[in-house]
Parts: structure tokens; sequence; C-alpha cells
């Protein structure tokens, strides 16, 4: 079985998750991307708890690629503090095999 990596970063703006998935597609360093329907985030920021409406953007890639997603990511998100968390995680090998096949 072919290790896969999914990255998963939060947007205000569901054109900035769009965007961003976009570029991504076109550099080939992702196979697949997922925007949610909105989401509530609470958190706190500079000592203050705050709440902010967001996007969640899921981006399914191979562990060779994920050091350029995450670079990507961090030069091209409109936050200054993305969030970036990867997992790693076993897919079917058919959907494995199309994965490293869209990003090779």
């Amino acid at each position: 079985m072919k290790p896969l990596v999914i990255v998963s970063t939060t947007l205000e703006e569901k054109e900035d998750a769009e965007r961003l998935a976009r570029l991504l597609l076109e550099r080939k360093l992702i196979a697949c991307a997922q925007i949610s329907a909105p989401i509530t985030s609470i958190y706190r920021w500079e000592a203050v708890t705050t709440s902010a409406t967001e996007f969640t953007l899921n981006l399914k890639t191979t562990p060779q690629h994920l050091k350029e997603v995450r670079l990507l990511l961090s030069q091209e998100h409109p936050y200054d503090l993305p969030e970036i968390i990867v997992q790693e995680v076993n897919a079917s090998d058919d959907y494995a095999t199309w994965v490293y096949g869209e990003v090779q």
C-alpha cells in the first residue's frame, strides 16, 4: 500500500481556498482538493478569544510532494500564521495509484 498525505488548512474566503487549490493542481503538487462548507472556528489569537467563519481546504498528495505543498501554502496563504496540518493516510491501491499518477 502506498502512503498518501492529506494536508489541511483553513481560509476565511472560499475564493482563497479555490485559488490555492487551482494553483497546487496546476503545478501538479496535489491530485485533489476538497473545500468544506463554512465552519465556525473558535480560538485564541493575541490573548483574545475570538471566532471566525472559515472554509477547510483538504489537499491530497504524496509524501514526496509534501515539502513543496507546505512551502507554497506558507507563501500564498493570506493568513499571517496559516494552519497547516498534515496526516499520513492509507488508501485503496487504485486510489493511491491515481494520486501518484496525478502528481508525478
